[in-house]
């Protein structure tokens, strides 16, 4: 069964629309979400083809704590960390077929739980997200997704609506995003169960400071990361332990960095 890249979850403590307009002025394209008013929280985004950044922040923080969307949840619970990202979310179009396999596996499955969220314009977008939890791991799963939209249709809307849009740097795909985790063999071992991917070869990244192991993804290659030296993995991981701390992006005019509080990076790089 097919999984895509889909999106990055950031967790922001300002409103959405100041972390996208910091966003932008660092050469990004980036636009108003909406809200999401059962769980009291609401978002701006950032587009690279179908694969986005999302800012999440909590907006009514009470609604937000009687949630039971483990997103939100953790959105809450993540508070004393500071901004930074958070989770990712694959995309399908499986999802039951994915929710008996891996209940199958013996994770504990949550949903598919349905989600909705009203543009300023009135429309509704709807969707459908499936939460993971490995009861014998510290490691986060990532949670999936499946769109009521067909991505043909996503990709026209969106295009038409100018949330899809050219980013000023030239930044034009993610190339994929990066988990810092505490023990490289074991988290490989874990993903590979999950969801039956091929792994790469490990390699060191300098830049980050870690030895790397891939995983190749339609929308976004994930990259599990181990700290081997002082560098962005190891500030990441502590500050926010095993949590995505990279995005690359492809297709910028130049070399550059964009620093995020937290630990967060994203690395835009030549194409």
């Amino acid at each position: 069964m097919r999984l895509t890249f889909d999106h990055l979850v950031h967790f922001v403590q300002r409103t959405p629309q100041e972390a996208s307009e910091q966003f932008c002025q660092a050469g990004f394209h980036a636009v108003a979400g909406g809200r999401h008013a059962s769980w009291g929280t609401w978002n701006s985004l950032s587009y690279f083809g179908l694969s986005y950044v999302e800012f999440l922040a909590v907006e009514h923080k009470e609604l937000a704590r009687q949630s039971d969307n483990p997103l939100v949840r953790q959105c809450i619970e993540d508070e004393a960390k500071g901004e930074g990202f958070g989770q990712i979310a694959l995309r399908t179009n499986e999802m039951d077929a994915w929710a008996e396999r891996l209940r199958g596996q013996g994770l504990q499955v949550t949903g598919p739980v349905a989600g909705s969220r009203t543009r300023d314009d009135g429309t509704t977008l709807q969707w459908r997200m499936l939460f993971l939890e490995d009861a014998d791991s510290a490691l986060l799963p990532p949670f999936l997704i499946e769109w009521s939209q067909t991505d043909e249709e996503r990709i026209e809307d969106l295009t038409n609506r100018g949330i899809i849009g050219a980013h000023p740097n030239g930044a034009a795909h993610l190339q994929s995003v990066g988990y810092a985790v505490n023990d490289l063999d074991e988290a490989t071992a874990r993903w590979q169960s999950w969801f039956g991917w091929k792994k790469s070869e490990k390699f060191h990244d300098k830049e980050l400071g870690a030895i790397c192991q891939a995983f190749e993804l339609p929308g976004g290659n994930v990259v599990l990361c181990q700290p081997t030296e002082e560098g962005l993995a190891q500030t990441a991981w502590k500050n926010r332990g095993q949590r995505p701390f990279f995005a690359r992006l492809e297709g910028a005019s130049k070399n550059s960095e964009y620093k995020i509080d937290g630990g967060s990076y994203f690395l835009v790089a030549l194409e």
